[in-house]
């Protein structure tokens, strides 16, 4: 598909080479009935991809965006919307491939079902629980006890590090240094933040976070969405439930990714 804000919109040979691999939710033979745009994003381009088999009818959603970085967050996504979806299958989109256009191959896509969901907030106690129990089924499970992910994804266009560390502490500070380094880049070096930054991580983060892994105590790493913010998490407009999307996951703290949905305002 070649993406301009979804106003002109063909269907790409890449993207309908999903169904070569014999995967069921694109089988050989599907009609793409329509393309319209879906949703709205500062950093991607989104659309609604209507189909059609035997009959049937089935809808995915497609995002897109250019680029070397653009890349990275359409693999970034897929990754972190696999292992969201592996522990909340109903909750979280599935996610079926991501990939580089034929016809513009420094044009990239990610596709995953689609929900049709309204601008409403979901309901504050069916949704903490979802995030709940993904911490819980997840909590212990990093694939080598670590705080971190396994490929570099993006809060929003900027690159989260994610290298892998046995100390949360060293991983949150890590992680809070490259984003700050990001504001530095986009706006310039600033005095009193700078004076700010050196007291969060010479007094904040070790007060607050060392003594969760010190004195006999620790962490089990869980699975974080990282991005929960109200425009990430709307209710299924025909059951309710909450959906939640656009994860850059990580494993972290369980309350890791609690921060989002503190500093975005209702």
């Amino acid at each position: 598909m070649t993406d301009t804000r979804a106003s002109k919109v063909e269907v790409d040979e890449n993207v309908l080479a999903i169904a070569d691999d014999g995967a069921p939710e694109l089988p050989e033979g599907i009609t793409v009935l329509s393309i319209s745009p879906s949703g709205a994003s500062a950093w991607v381009q989104t659309v609604r991809v209507d189909t059609e088999l035997n009959g049937k009818s089935k809808t995915y959603f497609k995002k897109g965006a250019l680029g070397d970085r653009g890349r990275q967050m359409m693999r970034g996504t897929f990754e972190s919307e696999v292992m969201l979806h592996s522990f909340a299958p109903n909750n979280v989109p599935k996610p079926l491939a991501w990939g580089s256009y034929k016809k513009e191959p420094d044009s990239h896509f990610y596709m995953c079902d689609f929900y049709d969901m309204t601008d409403d907030l979901p309901d504050i106690s069916r949704f903490c629980a979802v995030v709940a129990q993904i911490h819980l089924d997840s909590m212990g499970r990093s694939p080598n006890g670590q705080y971190g992910f396994h490929i570099t994804t993006h809060l929003a266009y900027v690159d989260n590090d994610n290298s892998w560390s046995g100390s949360w502490e060293q991983w949150y500070a890590r992680a809070l240094k490259r984003m700050l380094q990001e504001e530095e880049n986009s706006h310039g070096p600033d005095d009193e933040l700078e004076v700010l930054t050196a007291a969060m991580f010479d007094k904040v983060i070790p007060r607050l976070l060392r003594p969760l892994e010190t004195g006999g105590r620790q962490i089990k790493p869980c699975l974080i969405h990282s991005d929960l913010w109200p425009g990430n998490v709307k209710p299924d407009a025909e059951t309710d439930e909450p959906i939640i999307f656009d994860s850059c996951a990580f494993w972290g703290h369980n309350e890791g990714g609690k921060v989002s949905l503190t500093v975005v305002p209702s």
